[in-house]
């Protein structure tokens, strides 16, 4: 009687683990939702710094000019740029 309760029971834990909704598939589901709540994390992160680049650029002129020269390498006319590398 004990080696065939031990060997059903033997049995059920395999049917957990193998089975398609099983612990694995469980495991495997829980990792990738936790890849994609950390992909989705990053990418509001991104777009929130575009958000505010893109009011910054609409908005401040101090910003515009900042990017453009540093982006563009806009200069005033008569400016002469020194470049120390």
């Amino acid at each position: 009687m004990n080696k065939l309760l031990l060997s059903i029971l033997i049995c059920m834990i395999f049917f957990l683990f193998i089975k398609s909704d099983g612990l694995m598939d469980y495991h495997n589901q829980k990792t990738y939702y936790e890849s994609l709540v950390s992909k989705k994390t990053k990418l509001d992160k991104e777009l929130n710094t575009i958000k505010t680049q893109n009011h910054l650029l609409k908005f401040n002129k101090r910003y515009i000019e900042k990017t453009a020269r540093e982006e563009y390498f806009y200069i005033y006319p008569g400016e002469i740029i020194v470049s120390f590398k």
